[in-house]
């Protein structure tokens, strides 16, 4: 009798549900080699010695993708303080106070994801950090653009007056406040802050990725500096328990070094570089996104401009970008950026035509739409994350008032257009948990529980595409369906997600399974 192919499996027992048009419900899949084989293969086509894998009534899915989050920071963000849910100044003192004390003398204090709105007030200043005393002390807001440093650490930086593309706030004396903004925050206080070492950063990886597969999660699509990629992941690539496929965050100009770098480097079944990414603007929460008129809570404010997008150089980083056969990727939150981001890709497109996926531009969360840029999606990918969503609902209607309301993540305005979602955390700005997102996009509720902007909700089946076959397309993947020659990862729900009452939490991952293990 011939031998059975190595690693043969039969899943069975279950409620396989494809995602392939051709066939959208299975009762049976059969891997071979890490590779989906057959679907409700006849008894005769699966070998002897064919392992059984019991779903035990489960429901099987295409494994479940994130479309873009932050792998090395939100796997070093455990080891610092998490300030998320400070509702009161003095919540907010006390947690600095106790990690103070727990920390040996000399080091710095790193905090991050606090939130004004989880105390309805404004945002901190180096006076919130007193109880750091003289220890240097840096807290990030929960979208990472803003923070706000003690005066031990203001001591030992150089703050010029101002700063392109950022903010460096001052009291009406003139007097620095210990906030930063965008491009102040990065290019001041971080190369301030001392750097892990690569060994504790692989370590650190590691624990990040396996938080997420434990999480249902096959693949991310990661946003990652190439100094990391080179000098910490190009190690771990036999050792990551899920895909990842990154996307270059370095954008100093010029970046044709960088690009060669990024086109050249190695790629493997689980690690590869598939695209750049440029900042446009910055964020709702820190009043920071580029907007086409001014914050409704603060009227002289219209946002920011940051980086190439400030400088002038977008049109040429997109050809350079696409040229060398990457994925351009383009954050973009507030409506002027958004429309600025899809004026720079229709440019494009006339020297450089989107039909090759792998250099198709990526627009990076679109948080607020003009109506009249909607239809100008049609054909591209809206990476978008719904649990921002959620959090931002809380600040939405004070940023935007009424009028603008409409604009607020409009993916159901954007699916009509025929724009495709692919859905991510942005993790560890909000939870890495994918059924936390299905949830959001599905009932519209916000992090507090009320429902908000519920016309742009999406079906079971709308938000499982968003988590599995559209990021596949977009991130390149070899899976996001369960179908012959597709890459075996598959994610086992214990409850049925289109039978399941999702406004009263989420269905719970049993297993999670990466080239059928």
């Amino acid at each position: 009798m011939p031998t059975p192919p190595a690693h043969s499996r039969l899943f069975l027992n279950g409620r396989i549900f494809t995602s392939a048009r051709a066939q959208r419900w299975a009762s049976s899949v059969l891997v071979q080699g890490g590779v989906v084989v057959a679907i409700d293969p006849p008894r005769d086509a699966v070998p002897i010695a064919c392992e059984i894998v019991d779903l035990q009534g489960g429901a099987l899915l295409p494994g479940l993708i994130d479309s873009h989050l932050h792998l090395t920071l939100g796997s070093t963000a455990h080891d610092e303080l998490n300030l998320r849910g400070s509702t009161s100044r003095e919540e907010f003192s006390a947690r600095i106070a106790a990690r103070h004390h727990a920390l040996p003398r000399g080091e710095w204090l790193i905090a991050h994801s606090w939130n004004e709105a989880d105390w309805k007030g404004c945002a901190p200043d180096a006076s919130w950090l007193e109880a750091a005393h003289d220890r240097p002390a840096v807290a990030w807001r929960m979208d990472r653009h803003s923070c706000v440093v003690n005066r031990a650490a203001l001591t030992q930086l150089h703050i010029p007056s101002s700063i392109k593309g950022g903010h460096i706030a001052r009291d009406e004396h003139g007097a620095l406040t210990g906030l930063f903004q965008e491009a102040a925050a990065w290019q001041l206080i971080v190369p301030a802050i001392p750097a892990l070492s690569h060994a504790r950063l692989r370590v650190a990886i590691l624990e990040g990725a396996r938080l997420l597969r434990s999480k249902g999660l096959v693949a991310v699509g990661s946003m990652e500096y190439l100094c990391d990629l080179r000098e910490v992941f190009d190690g771990l690539r036999d050792e990551l328990p899920l895909r990842v496929h990154t996307t270059v965050l370095d954008r100093a100009w010029p970046v044709d070094a960088t690009i060669e770098e990024a086109r050249t480097f190695a790629a493997s079944s689980r690690l590869r570089i598939i695209g750049m990414k440029a900042f446009i603007d910055g964020t709702l929460g820190s009043r920071t996104a580029a907007m086409l008129a001014p914050y409704a809570d603060d009227l002289g404010n219209d946002g920011l401009l940051v980086e190439l997008a400030k400088d002038g150089h977008l049109d040429a980083w997109l050809d350079l970008v696409r040229r060398a056969g990457l994925s351009p990727s383009m954050h973009a939150i507030g409506d002027r950026a958004a429309r600025l981001a899809l004026d720079a890709a229709d440019a494009a497109r006339t020297r450089f035509p989107e039909n090759n996926l792998r250099s198709a531009p990526r627009f990076e969360h679109m948080q607020t739409m003009h109506h009249a840029d909607i239809a100008r999606m049609h054909g591209r990918f809206a990476s978008m994350q719904p649990l921002h969503k959620a959090d931002d609902a809380r600040l939405a209607s004070s940023r935007l008032n009424a009028s603008r309301i409409e604009r607020f993540f409009p993916f159901r305005s954007l699916l009509n257009a025929g724009a495709t979602l692919a859905f991510g955390s942005d993790w560890p700005i909000v939870s890495p948990d994918p059924l936390e997102g299905m949830r959001a996009a599905i009932t519209g509720l916000d992090l507090n529980g009320r429902a908000f902007a519920t016309e742009h909700n999406l079906t079971v089946e709308e938000a499982l595409d968003a988590y599995t076959l559209n990021p596949a397309r977009m991130l390149m993947l070899p899976s996001g369906v369960i179908a012959p020659t597709f890459a075996a990862d598959f994610t086992l729900l214990r409850e049925d997600p289109f039978t399941w009452n999702w406004h009263s939490g989420t269905p719970e991952v049993l297993a999670t399974f990466v080239d059928g293990v």
